[in-house]
């Protein structure tokens, strides 16, 4: 257990009280000895005044979870301190941590208790350990510190933000038995389909009185089916490119693309829909099977806020198939950097997949200004966007949607022409 010790303040003003009292009255000089009664008399009354028992400290500890920009706080509460105690505390920087008060803070203890509260926020997903902050209490001269165990720093898991993403486009290929989107066959809905004669087993609140008065015949209004759709949002982790200031600076591509990944998936998960997740690029996430629900929106929060992109490479890792099938539809989100990610996009549409590709390379990024400084960096740089220029234009020709990513709404005419599109007869190979 940590005892009290004497401050820089208190070892001065000994040295320096006791220092001139002796040499004014070895020297035989009165101002010397007048210099040092001020010194000698605080130091005498801090050394009288030297707290006895040894105070307490709990400090707020474990893992925590949280969203993007959201706030979160740091406590500690010190008990049996002197009277007119002080507790300093300061909580050391972090990269994507803002920390309020970021200068540290001086707490003045009530009855012996002192609580110290640091407001943090996080302005980056991932997870990450926070640094322990750094408490010391003084006594009410300034002339003792009591410094506690180190407090270790909290195990913080930051969420990516989940902005709104209004969209009215319904998912194609709907199937299933719950969920929002409209089905292909008539059935208990929603959305009104027709007018048709009574039959036994309809419900009497479907009864249409309007068309049965004027027919003398019942009639009731029948409605579409709802059913859900099976998603899956495919992350393109083999990239990160572009500088990251968290949520309130710039933005790299995997920020733009874990953002907008955690975006859709509340969006379908929302709507009712079955939603999963393929990570390539990434040995630390890489497969979430597909499921509804708010817990499911939690899984795949926790495996974005895993990613670590860059960590896997080779064919491998950039397998994004895993069993998918005829009907489904896949949101692939990727700066389309890597060639092979390309390659993905053409395997999945030849096993009759809807494949979107959304990409989430920044704009500045995207018109040529390379992330390299010299001159043959901006030139390799401008080489890659034209070729990716060009891989984009020939996805495109072949009928397969590249959206760039801007927000919600970016989808939506995307996913109503691709409705349309599934009711027509198509080729797949299995």
């Amino acid at each position: 257990m940590n005892a009290w010790r004497a401050t820089h303040s208190h070892l001065r003003a000994v040295v320096a009280g006791f220092g001139l009292l002796l040499a004014g009255l070895v020297l035989g000089r009165v101002d010397l000895v007048l210099l040092a009664s001020p010194f000698v008399l605080v130091a005498l009354a801090s050394q009288v005044a030297r707290p006895s028992s040894v105070p307490s400290a709990q400090a707020t500890d474990g893992a925590l979870t949280v969203h993007e920009s959201e706030e979160f706080g740091w406590q500690a509460v010190l008990s049996g301190l002197p009277p007119g105690g002080v507790v300093a505390s300061f909580h050391p920087g972090q990269r994507w941590l803002d920390v309020e008060p970021e200068a540290g803070r001086l707490t003045a203890a009530d009855d012996g208790v002192a609580t110290v509260d640091t407001a943090l926020r996080a302005t980056r997903w991932g997870r990450r350990r926070l640094g322990g902050p750094v408490v010391a209490a003084y006594d009410a001269w300034g002339a003792w510190r009591w410094n506690p165990e180190p407090f270790p720093g909290l195990q913080v898991t930051v969420l990516p933000a989940t902005a709104p993403f209004d969209s009215s486009a319904p998912a194609p290929h709907p199937h299933g038995l719950v969920g929002m989107e409209r089905a292909g066959r008539p059935g208990e809905g929603t959305e009104f389909a027709k007018v048709r004669s009574f039959e036994p087993g309809d419900r009497l609140r479907r009864i249409h009185w309007p068309t049965s008065a004027r027919t003398g015949r019942l009639h009731v209004t029948a409605t579409y089916a709802d059913e859900d759709a099976h998603v899956v949002v495919l992350v393109d982790a083999v990239n990160d490119v572009g500088d990251s200031d968290g949520i309130d600076g710039a933005r790299s591509s995997m920020d733009l693309t874990v953002r907008a990944a955690a975006v859709l998936a509340e969006h379908f998960l929302r709507r009712g829909d079955r939603v999963g997740m393929r990570v390539f690029g990434a040995w630390g996430a890489s497969f979430v099977p597909s499921a509804s629900g708010r817990l499911q929106l939690r899984r795949l929060l926790d495996t974005l806020a895993l990613v670590e992109p860059g960590t896997a490479r080779g064919e491998d890792a950039l397998a994004a198939r895993q069993g998918l099938g005829a009907g489904t539809l896949a949101l692939m989100l990727s700066p389309l950097i890597e060639p092979a990610s390309t390659r993905q996009v053409a395997m999945l549409t030849s096993a009759g997949i809807d494949v979107v590709v959304i990409d989430t390379l920044p704009a500045e990024l995207a018109e040529g200004v390379g992330p390299g400084t010299s001159n043959q960096d901006a030139l390799a740089w401008r080489l890659r966007m034209l070729q990716r220029r060009l891989e984009r234009d020939q996805m495109i020709s072949l009928g397969i949607p590249v959206v760039t990513w801007a927000g919600p709404r970016s989808l939506d005419q995307v996913l109503r022409d691709l409705t349309r599109r599934s009711a027509a007869p198509r080729l797949g190979r299995r």
